[in-house]
């Protein structure tokens, strides 16, 4: 975590997930704090239309959004704020989250905080917190690459109920064959989530490793592995077990079949969330898990 205290904020994006309640008058009330505070607020095209087309207001495409804002504010919870760092995190645009949802644990706070939140913001208090995330890439049969980044996890799993079997290596070394429901591969944000329900422990967000985690193994001794942040995971069908699903973030997905090769690794970039001062893991753990 590194301080910035002199960063100078002229421009901020808003983003809404416009399926929360409250997410458009929160919206309006943070653009309206920002432009009477000389700060330009950036949106999305459809999003700036959606709230009236506030005066003041820099209406733009994607591109523009993600990389020319100073900073990002996330309008969402949790979710909302996985699928715009898997957007920013390539231009490394610091996020920081407003709570509309339920869990709220990246987030800063909720709807009723937002003035303080953009002051703190406006007056450079906080610090940056950098998250590692991890890309995946499948080899597919025809030659063709895809890929996809994740915050929190990489899950492996099977289109229906059956169980399947998958070979995993670790920087090129055998690590073993697993029957079950499938995999997880989770960096330290991402212990806190579904690795966490699959049996994983919890992982300080500044510790440099990957986790990999079994979900429902048919062998008891299966347990969860803690490798190097540094390590590629690679994946393949030793049988021909229909197709599989690699998710990421639980958001976004693409499809592995047999003959086909999916390898892992830290991405080449991070995650900037914007942390304030009151703001600390483990009090924020201890609050989380007695709430939930």
């Amino acid at each position: 975590m590194t301080s910035n205290p002199n960063k100078a904020i002229k421009t901020i994006g808003i983003y809404v997930n416009t399926n929360k309640q409250n997410a458009y008058e929160t919206a309006f009330r943070c653009v309206k704090y920002l432009v009477k505070k000389g700060i330009t607020p950036m949106m999305l095209h459809n999003q700036y239309a959606e709230i009236g087309c506030f005066a003041g207001v820099k209406p733009c495409f994607k591109d523009q959004f993600y990389s020319a804002s100073d900073c990002l504010v996330v309008l969402g919870g949790d979710g909302t704020l996985l699928g715009i760092a898997r957007q920013a995190s390539a231009y490394e645009t610091p996020i920081c989250g407003i709570n509309l949802g339920k869990l709220g644990f990246l987030t800063n706070g909720d709807a009723n905080s937002y003035e303080e939140i953009l002051q703190e913001l406006i007056d450079g208090n906080y610090t940056l917190d950098r998250r590692s995330m991890i890309i995946s890439t499948v080899k597919k049969l025809n030659g063709e690459y895809e890929s996809q980044v994740a915050l929190n996890d990489l899950v492996v799993k099977a289109t229906g109920i059956r169980m399947i079997r998958l070979t995993l290596e670790v920087d090129g070394m055998l690590l073993d064959d697993y029957t079950g429901d499938g995999v997880i591969l989770a960096t330290p944000t991402g212990s806190t989530a579904y690795s966490l329900a699959a049996g994983g422990p919890v992982v300080d967000p500044r510790a440099d490793i990957l986790l990999l985690n079994p979900i429902c193994p048919h062998r008891l001794h299966d347990k969860s592995y803690v490798l190097p942040g540094s390590s590629s995971v690679d994946i393949s069908l030793p049988g021909s077990t229909g197709e599989i699903m690699v998710s990421s973030d639980g958001q976004v997905q693409m499809s592995l079949n047999y003959g086909e090769h999916l390898h892992i690794k830290k991405a080449p970039y991070m995650t900037n969330l914007i942390l304030f001062r009151h703001r600390n893991f483990y009090e924020q753990l201890r609050k989380k898990f007695s709430d939930h």
